[in-house]
């Protein structure tokens, strides 16, 4: 069983609803492969929480993540396997979770941090982060999805230039370029980030995971295959209570209490 805080991932609940997950791995919040394991342990014992509606992943200090520790590379193909797998694994918990986590990037955002960045639902960031994917000058690449993840935010030409150039980009031009959805002020950053768990947290939960599904489906499997989930998830969305509750509040013009 990994100390997930012993590694470096810290876990709160700053209000109710919300869990709020911080790197803290030093330096600048590196990804060795315990931290990967540490942060897919803490997401599947999120996901057996009812309580938990929505996340806020975020860093400590100046980064959110630069991404893998380069003095823990071997050059050996157990290693880079293993490694590989437990990133992807990483990212497909976050995924699959029923609840959105929201990526609040504080900071440099780079390789495998911005990677872990797009796996996460929605990302804010703040306005001196930085964002990039710098492996081609250490003879790496973005791999574990970080190509597929590029090209599906950025476009292909785009997503090329970031990867072939090793260039960073602000987080204005992040924006521009599709990476992250809002740009606010450092110190604005948790604040607005634990605003949108909290309305997001405020919903139906099957509505919200719904959502979350179907969209992800369609990322990964395509139209067909998200269509029938969303007819399917459509029933069951409409039967349920929290539906139920949403239809008897707008007929009697008062707030939803949905179901916790």
């Amino acid at each position: 069983m990994v100390d997930a805080k012993a590694v470096g991932v810290e876990v709160s609940r700053p209000r109710p609803g919300v869990a709020f997950v911080a790197l803290a791995s030093k330096p600048l919040g590196v990804l060795r492969v315990v931290v990967k394991r540490a942060l897919t342990s803490v997401i599947a014992g999120l996901e057996s929480d009812p309580d938990v509606r929505a996340v806020v992943l975020t860093g400590k200090g100046k980064a959110f993540s630069v991404g893998a520790d380069v003095k823990e590379f071997r050059q050996d193909t157990g290693w880079l396997c293993e490694s590989e797998f437990e990133e992807n694994r990483m990212h497909d918990a976050i995924e699959s979770a029923r609840f959105p986590v929201i990526a609040a990037c504080n900071g440099y955002t780079l390789g495998g941090g911005l990677v872990l960045a797009l796996a996460c639902d929605i990302r804010v960031a703040a306005k001196s982060a930085t964002f990039g994917v710098p492996e081609v000058k250490v003879g790496a690449f973005a791999s574990a999805s970080g190509t597929q993840r590029l090209l599906r935010h950025a476009g292909r030409g785009r997503a090329l230039y970031l990867m072939l150039t090793a260039q960073m980009v602000s987080a204005d031009e992040a924006r521009s370029l599709g990476l992250v959805e809002e740009v606010v002020a450092d110190e604005e950053l948790h604040p607005r980030a634990l605003q949108l768990a909290v309305e997001i947290a405020s919903r139906p939960a099957a509505a919200v995971t719904a959502c979350k599904r179907c969209v992800a489906a369609g990322v990964r499997q395509g139209w067909a295959e998200a269509m029938a989930l969303e007819a399917r998830l459509a029933v069951d969305v409409g039967l349920s209570e929290d539906a139920a509750e949403a239809q008897r509040a707008f007929m009697e013009k008062r707030p939803p209490r949905f179901s916790r």
